[in-house]
């Protein structure tokens, strides 16, 4: 906590610093958030949502409808969850509640001839109970993305868990042939981060200016990536 303290200080150049954390929603996260000493905003990965939303809109999709009742109710519920992820991301939440929970009740009043539409509304029913449980449990969290994302401002951690999925993932938790070190992990990790802060020159000057002894293996992925820094200009 000290050392994620000092480095967002140091970043920001202030001891009271404006920081959005965005989660999704996991309390690990939050905990860290709420132990620092200054207060964060918490943000609720616009991802996360959109994805729950998401799933509503193909189970209702994917209803078979048979009789005309089925079919007015298909209607029905396509009017509900029609803009509702509009409403999670221009902050209407009360819309958005309004929605769910009439989706909620047609689900519980609407009486199905066929035997396939028993299990879809059974599904809906879960995944919209779901959904709103997961927004009751994060309120406060969730925020005006729309206008967020104009300013230009992150709303979702998708592009880190990709990263992390592809980067580590692929070669420490999938079966393959090649795997990397725990060792190799980490300097790849800290060289990737610096590529993004774009800061890869001046931490490798400060690295081979330290006086003290590292290892061949080190040593020589260190040199690799300085000479690769040497090209970003005519890479990126």
């Amino acid at each position: 906590m000290d050392r994620l303290t000092t480095l967002v200080k140091a970043t920001t150049g202030s001891d009271q610093p404006k920081l959005s954390v965005i989660t999704d929603g996991a309390n690990g996260l939050q905990s860290i958030a709420s132990r620092l000493p200054f207060s964060p905003t918490p943000v609720l990965d616009w991802f996360h949502i959109s994805m729950r939303v998401r799933y509503l809109e193909q189970i209702i999709k994917g209803i078979h409808a048979q009789t005309e009742t089925e079919k007015a109710a298909r209607r029905a519920l396509i009017s509900r969850v029609d803009k509702l992820r509009w409403c999670f991301w221009h902050a209407k939440l009360e819309k958005a509640k309004d929605r769910m929970q009439g989706i909620l009740l047609l689900c519980r009043v609407i009486v199905p001839e066929t035997p396939g539409v028993v299990e879809s509304l059974a599904q809906l029913d879960y995944r919209t109970r779901e959904l709103v449980e997961y927004v009751e449990a994060n309120g406060g969290s969730t925020i005006d993305y729309g206008a967020r994302h104009r300013r230009g401002k992150p709303i979702s951690t998708a592009t880190a868990e990709s990263a992390v999925n592809q980067v580590l993932n692929q070669r420490m938790c999938k079966r393959q042939q090649m795997r990397w070190s725990p060792t190799g992990v980490h300097l790849l990790a800290q060289v990737r981060c610096a590529v993004i802060n774009g800061d890869l020159r001046e931490r490798l000057e400060v690295f081979r200016r330290r006086p003290h002894a590292i290892s061949l293996e080190v040593a020589v992925f260190l040199d690799e990536f300085r000479r690769a820094s040497e090209s970003l200009p005519q890479v990126f």
